[in-house]
């Protein structure tokens, strides 16, 4: 009997050491902060000691976003990264791998004729946008200045043909490198996104057989509005006012979603 009372006494202290485990079990670890897969492509090639310009090219070359938090710049500075490299992450990081594509109103507001009107109106505000474009080359450290104008005229916004249609003229250190007319369907639009200029320029320039060369900031600041098509062309718009550039992304999605077109 005592013996019996003994292994019943046994059996509830054991039940009762499981409970306290299972209520003060630990949680599982945070996820890392920096195994972004983009962050994790550059590790690779630090831990594997590349050369900082094959570095740079990845980093430049990256279609994911880039997690640009405390933890995971240490993380990559703790693996070898320089100045120059972590700068091209901060500058990855701050679009978008991609920039956030604005977000698509419901079908309900305003009508496509006067989403459309309302566009045309702002987009013929813009006028000749002029600003200073600074540039960092990452392989010898060497800085630049460009003066640009980009003007947006003879904006046509068309809702039974669902398209826009302008000429734009702009300039680089005085001198024109396009003066031309453009149109595109609002049908074939993949996508409305907003970024700062720093960035979308900075690929830009990686396109342009440029990979070194990274656009660090611009005075005074410049918003870019880009409606990407079909087959990766784009069509964009550069304001001086960001609140501006995101009512106007605002109204052409809204238009977009009315012609058919997004992805």
């Amino acid at each position: 009997m005592t013996k019996s009372i003994h292994i019943a006494a046994l059996t509830l202290l054991l039940f009762a050491a499981a409970a306290a485990v299972s209520q003060n079990a630990v949680a599982p670890p945070p996820r890392p902060a920096n195994d972004a897969p983009a962050n994790a492509e550059v590790l690779k090639l630090l831990r594997a000691a590349m050369p900082e310009s094959v570095v740079l090219n990845k980093i430049h070359a990256a279609t994911g976003k880039f997690d640009t938090s405390v933890d995971a710049l240490v993380a990559l500075k703790q693996a070898g990264a320089s100045d120059a490299e972590l700068g091209a992450v901060l500058a990855q990081g701050a679009a978008p791998a991609g920039p956030s594509p604005a977000v698509a109103p419901t079908t309900s507001g305003p009508s496509l004729a006067e989403s459309m009107q309302f566009i045309q109106d702002k987009l013929n505000g813009l006028g000749n946008v002029a600003f200073a474009q600074f540039l960092q080359n990452t392989s010898n450290g060497g800085t630049g200045t460009k003066s640009l104008t980009n003007e947006i005229s003879n904006v046509v916004a068309d809702p039974n043909q669902c398209s826009i249609s302008y000429h734009r003229k702009a300039t680089s250190n005085g001198s024109t490198y396009k003066d031309e007319n453009s149109v595109f369907s609002l049908r074939d639009v993949q996508d409305i996104v907003v970024t700062p200029d720093e960035p979308y320029e900075t690929k830009w320039q990686v396109k342009s057989g440029y990979p070194n060369v990274i656009v660090t900031s611009t005075s005074p600041p410049i918003t870019a509005l880009v409606a990407r098509h079909a087959h990766g062309e784009e069509s964009f718009f550069l304001f001086t006012d960001a609140d501006l550039a995101d009512r106007v992304a605002k109204a052409m999605v809204h238009a977009v979603e009315l012609c058919g077109g997004g992805s």
